[in-house]
């Protein structure tokens, strides 16, 4: 147990010195009031228990960049209110959100996913899952063109799989491989919900019943692709040349 606690606050204190690494490469982009701007920033995230990733590292990204100290801030004003949401609609649900959770839902809001979708996925969350990816697979499904209502129930079947972490990614996948084949977003990812009720998993799920088989552009219904400016055979309904003539 000793061991143990030790490599526990061994890793913390390499998580704090890499924190504060960055911190200090943040700060160093920013000058004069600008700078006082960004630690007034950073202290009341931390006292919200709001991560603090993510803004460093959008402060860090915005100095690469080039862009305005001032401009820089007003987006850090703008991702630590998105922060802020994210942590409400966790803890609304009866959750204790880890900094790591509260930026993914946090990024499932940029990406479009509303706030009411997590409101619904956290209330119905049961304990350890893993509710932060749930949301980050939920906004996968919404780039894909699958409305909110169907994707929610994707994820309820999911859940009723037994809301297994590592399934999760599989289930944009399983939608998008279906639309390659020409099927609809909402249809494709309804047949991957029937597919995990039916316990036989998301990579099993098959095009809808009647789905017409995809054919490859210039090709006959019984026979290899028609050749450009080719009329039909003979005897297949086209018209011969009379004999004799």
């Amino acid at each position: 147990m000793l061991i143990a606690a030790s490599c526990v606050l061994g890793a913390t204190s390499r998580v704090h010195a890499q924190e504060a690494a960055k911190y200090e490469r943040a700060r160093a982009t920013f000058a004069g009031e600008h700078a006082r701007a960004f630690e007034r920033l950073l202290a009341q995230a931390r006292e919200q228990g709001l991560p603090a990733d993510p803004l460093l590292d959008k402060a860090l990204e915005g100095a690469a960049k080039g862009v305005p100290p001032g401009r820089v801030l007003a987006v850090l004003d703008e991702l630590a209110a998105s922060l802020t949401r994210a942590r409400g609609l966790l803890a609304a649900s009866g959750l204790d959100p880890a900094p790591p959770d509260v930026a993914a839902v946090a990024d499932g809001l940029r990406r479009g996913v509303p706030e009411d979708a997590v409101r619904t996925l956290g209330q119905g969350a049961r304990p350890g899952e893993p509710i932060a990816l749930a949301v980050h697979t939920l906004a996968d499904l919404l780039d894909r063109g699958v409305p909110v209502t169907v994707a929610l129930d994707v994820l309820t079947a999911w859940r009723g799989q037994g809301a297994q972490a590592a399934e999760l990614a599989e289930l944009p996948a399983a939608v998008e491989r279906l639309m390659r084949q020409g099927v609809l977003p909402t249809q494709a990812a309804q047949a991957v919900a029937a597919a995990m009720r039916a316990g036989r998993g998301p990579g099993a799920a098959g095009p809808p019943d009647g789905f017409p088989p995809a054919r490859a552009r210039g090709q006959g219904a019984n026979g290899p692709p028609i050749p450009p400016g080719a009329g039909p055979p003979h005897g297949k309904g086209g018209r011969g040349k009379k004999s004799g003539s």
